[in-house]
């Protein structure tokens, strides 16, 4: 994506911005323009980089949400020794946003909103529980110990140390015995305190990449079960001996309710019309019970009992917008 010689050559040869209201691309059933203001979304994969655009000079962070008017340059194609063109000129597109003046967002617009990373469509939505906040990777020690799923032992105080402090004291205090003896005490407060302010009352949700049956149009939906794969993730803490916490569960979300026009844009969008499997991209809404058994068996793997409660379906693995239907539990 970032080829460098191209952008030398936008910077050296590059005409002025064609008029704006050329139509580019009709993608998904939107004919996009010249001039039109496109909305930045997230990246695809939660956590990582853009997949579809760069900064033609600098590496500043992507703006997610921001607005950029979609323009474009030609570059025009090289030439041999006789003054005759060798290949075809190159068309780049870009978004102008007025935040950054002295630089341009390379844009691969047709990737970018198959991916989600140009939003085109209404991102607001309703949830099962707007209230509900996600269980992140540094939240499963705490909540393991305050559920009772897992006591203040060595190995959970180094797993959650991996989540404090600079990245070059953890490393001495993980690897080095002496130090860490010398550190236990800070650490080990610090993960009380983690322990005490985790709120085992709120609703949390996970994310997780599901698989159901294809659409049904008697009940308007998508159905599942079992055997199409595990209705909740396996979580796992980072680092070379990660900590699991194992969720169980004793309800499941048997159907997600999508009215028949969404599905059929959904289908469309992902290329899977009719297909007898589908894929969705889902927060599963979960409270922890308290009150649960330690067990210990040397495997680093931790029951943790939860009460699902149902969950809201997306196109992308952020699940930030492009709601497809919900489900409740049962």
């Amino acid at each position: 994506m970032r080829n460098h010689l191209y952008f030398i050559l936008f910077l050296l040869f590059g005409a002025g911005s064609i008029a704006a209201q050329e139509p580019i691309a009709t993608i998904n059933g939107h004919t996009f323009h010249l001039g039109d203001s496109l909305t930045i979304g997230l990246p695809y994969e939660p956590g990582e980089g853009y997949q579809t655009m760069a900064w033609s000079k600098g590496d500043m962070k992507i703006p997610a949400f921001a607005k950029g008017k979609l323009q474009k340059r030609i570059i025009p194609a090289e030439k041999d020794f006789f003054g005759d063109p060798i290949g075809q000129p190159q068309i780049i597109y870009f978004l102008s946003l007025p935040q950054f003046p002295k630089d341009s967002l390379i844009v691969y617009p047709e990737h970018a909103i198959q991916k989600g990373e140009i939003i085109t469509a209404p991102i607001e939505h309703k949830t099962l529980y707007p209230e509900a906040v996600e269980l992140l990777q540094e939240d499963y020690i705490p909540a393991l110990i305050k559920a009772g799923c897992l006591t203040y032992t060595d190995q959970a105080i180094k797993v959650y140390a991996e989540y404090m402090g600079s990245t070059e004291q953890l490393a001495d205090a993980t690897s080095n015995p002496f130090e860490y003896q010398r550190q236990r005490a800070t650490l080990l407060e610090k993960l009380k305190a983690a322990v005490e302010k985790f709120d085992l009352n709120r609703v949390y949700y996970v994310r997780h990449k599901l698989h159901t049956k294809g659409y049904d149009f008697t009940r308007s939906g998508y159905p599942w079960d079992d055997r199409l794969g595990y209705a909740l993730p396996f979580l796992s803490t980072k680092g070379d001996l990660p900590i699991t916490p194992f969720l169980t569960y004793k309800k499941k979300v048997p159907f997600i309710s999508v009215p028949a026009d969404r599905a059929e844009s959904f289908e469309k969008h992902k290329n899977t019309l009719g297909l007898d499997l589908q894929t969705f991209y889902i927060r599963a809404y979960i409270r922890i019970a308290p009150g649960q058994k330690y067990e210990e068996d040397g495997s680093r793997l931790y029951k943790m009992e939860v009460d699902y409660l149902g969950l809201d379906a997306y196109e992308f693995p952020h699940c930030a917008y492009y709601h497809i239907g919900s489900g409740k539990a049962e």
